[in-house]
């Protein structure tokens, strides 16, 4: 129970960080647009980002992929063995959608107190 616990509190601190640096990325986003307008309003030719902006996108580009793999959680197995631990063979082999229920059989071995389904051909 405590391992739950703990696992939920490191999930919910990971989703916090992920926020916090997705929050650093849109504020960078909108001080590079900003650098930008800026730029071009005086009519300054080099327009290449400052060093202080493209730092702060790396850095929380990193911390969010820091943030997402941590709280990602126990992975499951993804080995063939082990889905197939899951079904039994009457589950594996069973295909639904390939039974036809309204077969031939009918006109092959009609009922007696029904009329032939198919006419009798004339000669």
């Amino acid at each position: 129970m405590a391992a739950s616990n703990a696992s939920d509190g490191l999930k919910t601190v990971a989703k916090a960080v992920a926020v916090l640096a997705f929050v650093c990325m849109l504020h960078s986003g909108y001080a590079a647009r900003e650098f930008l307008l800026y730029s071009k309003s005086i009519g300054r030719q080099d327009l290449t980002l400052p060093i202080e902006i493209v730092l702060e996108c790396l850095g929380a580009l990193g911390v969010m992929i820091f943030a997402v793999v941590l709280g990602v959680g126990e992975l499951k197995p993804v080995s063939y063995e082990a889905e197939m631990k899951r079904y039994s063979i009457d589950g594996v082999f069973s295909r639904p959608s390939f039974q036809v229920y309204n077969h031939r059989g009918r006109y092959l071995r009609p009922s007696r107190s029904a009329a032939p389904a198919v006419p009798a051909a004339k000669d």
